[in-house]
């Protein structure tokens, strides 16, 4: 008897690639262990200035990621892009990529490459959302709280969102500390809804 055809859900596909940019990311770091001990964090710098390069361009990477584009274009422009601005390991690493069909990883790869190098310098990255910028004092307050907690060196990615009225959301992996205004008044608008149902019944 014939097994079913099995259909990869986008959970599935989204895990896969998550595990293929790791993978290839690994791969980036040993080869840039090898040039020296500093080559890991500039090509870490080289990575994160590309993608913030596509990120601004949407058309270039819809060009990188197109079917319809052949390898050898591909490959073509970005040499030609990266001549004088990257190191020679990040260029032989992009054509590899390339020739792979998998320059559709490339911010993945980025992220996952941070991760790597976050990791062996002990430092973990914290999300912080304010409903105002944070004062330079104040920053380095919740850094030194921050690192005292987790014993890890924090590395802060700061963002504003008016609509959570004060206080702060600070996450550490999948770990979320809310201590927004906004959060206050959900958990009071719900506790009042709660108990106007069970006065109600």
């Amino acid at each position: 008897m014939a097994a079913e055809p099995q259909h990869e859900t986008v959970l599935d596909a989204g895990t896969a690639r998550a595990r293929l940019a790791q993978v290839y990311a690994r791969a980036l770091l040993d080869a840039a262990l090898k040039v020296s001990p500093s080559a890991p964090d500039a090509v870490g710098d080289e990575l994160t200035a590309l993608v913030t390069e596509l990120n601004a361009n949407p058309a270039i990477a819809r060009f990188l990621n197109s079917a319809a584009v052949g390898k050898r274009a591909k490959t073509a422009a970005l040499a030609a892009a990266l001549e004088g601005r990257a190191s020679d390991l990040l260029r032989g690493f992009v054509g590899v990529l390339a020739a792979n069909n998998r320059l559709d990883l490339f911010r993945g790869i980025e992220a996952a490459y941070r991760r790597i190098l976050d990791e062996r310098a002990g430092r973990v990255p914290v999300k912080v959302t304010t409903a105002v910028p944070l004062a330079d004092a104040q920053k380095a307050e919740l850094t030194d709280t921050l690192k005292a907690a987790l014993r890890r060196e924090p590395v802060l990615s700061a963002r504003v969102d008016p609509d959570i009225l004060g206080g702060m959301i600070v996450q550490v992996g999948d770990s979320v500390v809310d201590t927004s205004v906004r959060s206050r008044l959900q958990s009071l608008r719900t506790l009042l809804l709660e108990k106007g149902t069970s006065h109600g019944n």
